[in-house]
């Protein structure tokens, strides 16, 4: 009658403490493990550990980045399948396995219990210990223990983590410990990872791409061309011009898609995306030569420095997204204020006097003002249409097929 009120207790998410007691001799200095014999039975006392109101939100959110949510726990089968229900983690609080079933399974099917199966119960340190080490055998594996006998568990997982306040082995023994103990920190944080992963992502890529077209294009100037396409001073400007805006990426925005599953350094393909859209730049620069040659030296410097400025900033916008640009998140404020501003003073300084004769800019005519502008709106859907074909045929699949070692629980 007593473990059935018990059992009834946990599967309403209360804990059970039975108490008993036993009279010892006053002499009677330290209590050993053999006077824990002969016990007088009291009773057994109920108490309630409700989840945070922010549990099932984040497990929720966890879901959404693709990063699955297991209990490993010591306590009872009832009270860890409540919890599990009651945090969205399980559909059915049955669904649970103890220590003590784990331990009976052959070495295949314990493989596939612990991908399956969500919530563990009942389990013992060097249990804890054996599931964090199959899980690791398919998924990088985050354990988040505050025990003394978690922490051979948390030596194993690839990123251990423990709250302020967790045993000292338990700290010891962890990568991050928690100030905020809430499971939204943890799903904050990987969201926020990702997010800085992939702009820096975008700065790698935007900068190996224009770099690129830039090398190619200046490596075939000097070849066919018997003056500096680009003076000295106005490629230092140029960089400036280029580069600065390239800080405003660490507050980009980012599309959901890029944070559902976690992501890896893939250098062929950041690579291979790089030559290809450095082709397609290094082609416009060649009709930039082809176009405003004929103008004389100065023109042709003035208007390849402002298609360069405003290439590269183009660049920005769509190498951001492997969608289209107009279907994509919105980029932060910074990024168009950054821009904008650096696209403006490619423009004007050319054209003032005192550009002029520190840069040693010409002053083209308006139609060829116009023409370089045009060259760079085709530059753009160019790009954005080579970008597209690119990721359709080459870069997704890549992407998948690298990241697919990179899934998480």
């Amino acid at each position: 009658k007593a473990k059935e009120w018990a059992s009834g207790q946990g599967r309403e998410g209360s804990r059970i403490l039975a108490v008993a007691k036993r009279a010892l001799p006053v002499k009677t200095k330290n209590i050993l493990v053999r006077n824990e014999r002969m016990l007088h039975f009291i009773g057994m006392v109920s108490f309630h550990d409700p989840l945070k109101p922010s549990t099932k939100k984040a497990v929720e959110d966890a879901n959404r980045l693709g990063v699955q949510v297991k209990i490993i726990t010591g306590d009872s089968r009832e009270v860890a399948g409540w919890v599990g229900y009651e945090a969205g983690i399980i559909e059915n609080p049955e669904d649970v396995i103890t220590g003590e079933e784990f331990d009976r399974l052959s070495p295949e099917e314990k493989r596939q219990e612990v991908l399956s199966r969500r919530v563990f119960a009942r389990t013992l340190p060097l249990q804890k210990y054996e599931i964090i080490g199959l899980l690791k055998e398919k998924s990088l594996v985050g354990f988040l223990g505050e025990g003394f006998n978690d922490a051979p568990a948390l030596k194993l997982a690839h990123v251990a983590i423990a709250v302020h306040g967790a045993s000292d082995i338990a700290q010891d023994s962890s990568d991050i410990i928690l100030l905020n103990k809430s499971l939204e920190v943890i799903v904050d944080g990987i969201r926020e990872g990702r997010r800085v992963f992939a702009n820096t992502i975008k700065y790698i890529k935007a900068t190996l791409t224009s770099n690129f077209g830039n090398f190619y294009a200046l490596a075939f100037a000097s070849l066919v061309i018997d003056y500096l396409p680009m003076l000295p001073i106005q490629i230092l400007l140029l960089n400036l011009l280029s580069d600065f805006p390239m800080l405003s990426i660490a507050t980009d925005h980012v599309d959901e898609e890029e944070l559902r599953i976690p992501k890896g350094y893939n250098v062929r393909e950041v690579a291979f995306l790089a030559i290809v859209l450095g082709l397609v730049s290094t082609i416009f620069d060649f009709s930039f030569f082809g176009l405003f040659a004929r103008y004389g030296e100065g023109n042709l410097q003035t208007l390849w420095f402002i298609g360069s400025v405003l290439t590269e900033l183009a660049l920005l916008f769509s190498i951001r997204t492997s969608k289209w640009f107009f279907k994509a998140t919105a980029p932060s404020f910074t990024v168009i204020l950054l821009t904008g501003f650096m696209a403006a003073l490619s423009v004007l300084i050319p054209l003032t006097s005192w550009g002029q004769n520190l840069f040693a800019f010409g002053k083209p005519p308006l139609h060829l003002l116009l023409g370089a502008l045009g060259l760079v709106v085709a530059y753009f859907a160019t790009t954005e249409i080579v970008k597209k074909w690119y990721y359709r045929h080459f870069g997704q699949e890549n992407v998948r097929a690298h990241n697919h070692r990179a899934q998480g629980a």
